[in-house]
């Protein structure tokens, strides 16, 4: 199979990279290496790398390609509230242009990397996808245009589509000034160079933390199932303190190092994640519980 990745460079496409050339496909990255880096991927004679924007012309890129899966994007969200045009930009107009080159090159399906952000503030726990949006910052109203615009072409031009919203990412390779989740790569970059951890607010907000190898592996089923124009949660159907992951990075660690608490930021205060349709549909369960996921991210981190 030949597949396309934009944004391959990054912290979960990296990691879908080697899934899909694990899988024997033939995978293109597109990545302009704002985020990205190309040192997270391997050799492979399987692998293209291309440096380019999906603001670019990249449309010859897609010729002949069965799935792209697109996570090309400005993931953060205090960012996008600083700069809501260059995230409008970026993740609403580039997904267009990936869309259209799908239509034009005649791609089979795209798989979309959305956000739980779309999900906000919600009162009834654990989130399904069926909730009603509440977005609280652009970056999520962005995604969740991309999300209609699948749609969209799904209704015009019959193009293939599956939508993941990822919870709270980790693992591994990721860039602790990134998105996500980037509490744990923060705490464990901090008290790795022995300095203080911060915690915003005071730490009791939750969240839903899932391993980026089982959020790997509900984006390929997406890619690759009879099951079409559905939209997942990737979550580990748990959710987890802000404090107790401090705690168990820092046991892990063996680090006694009480954190700063600061200003808290304008987020919701519980994410929890209903997981049910991916089991149901897709037969997908998250197979790497937290203690084992943060065993296994300090060990290969530090």
């Amino acid at each position: 199979m030949k597949t396309l990745i934009t944004g391959g460079c990054g912290f979960i496409g990296s990691h879908l990279v080697r899934r899909l050339l694990d899988e024997g496909d033939h995978v293109t990255v597109i990545d302009n290496l704002h985020t990205g880096n190309k040192k997270n991927l391997p050799t492979d004679d399987n692998l293209k790398v291309v440096v380019a924007d999906i603001l670019d012309y990249t449309g010859y890129l897609f010729k002949d390609v069965d799935v792209v899966y697109h996570l090309a994007a400005l993931t953060r969200p205090q960012e996008s509230i600083h700069d809501p045009v260059l995230t409008n930009i970026v993740n609403v107009n580039g997904t267009i242009k990936v869309l259209e080159h799908c239509r034009s090159r005649k791609v089979k399906r795209i798989v979309f990397i959305s956000t739980t952000g779309i999900y906000g503030d919600q009162r009834e726990q654990p989130i399904a996808e069926s909730a009603k949006p509440n977005p609280m910052c652009h970056y999520a109203v962005t995604k969740w245009a991309g999300e209609k615009y699948c749609e969209l072409y799904k209704k015009l031009y019959g193009l293939e589509y599956n939508i993941i919203r990822p919870f709270n990412v980790y693992g591994e390779g990721q860039n602790p000034l990134g998105g996500y989740a980037a509490a744990v790569p923060k705490f464990i970059d901090t008290l790795n160079r022995d300095e203080t951890p911060f915690i915003t607010g005071d730490g009791k907000q939750s969240r839903d933390f899932i391993y980026v190898s089982d959020v790997v592996d509900l984006i390929f089923k997406a890619g690759n199932s009879k099951v079409k124009g559905e939209t997942f949660n990737a979550g580990s159907g748990t959710t987890t303190s802000i404090n107790q992951i401090y705690e168990r990075v820092s046991r892990i660690m063996r680090k006694k190092v009480e954190p700063d608490y600061i200003d808290p930021l304008f987020e919701p205060p519980k994410t929890w994640g209903d997981i049910s349709k991916a089991e149901r549909l897709l037969r997908w369960i998250p197979t790497t519980n937290l203690e084992h996921g943060l065993n296994i991210t300090i060990r290969r981190t530090i």
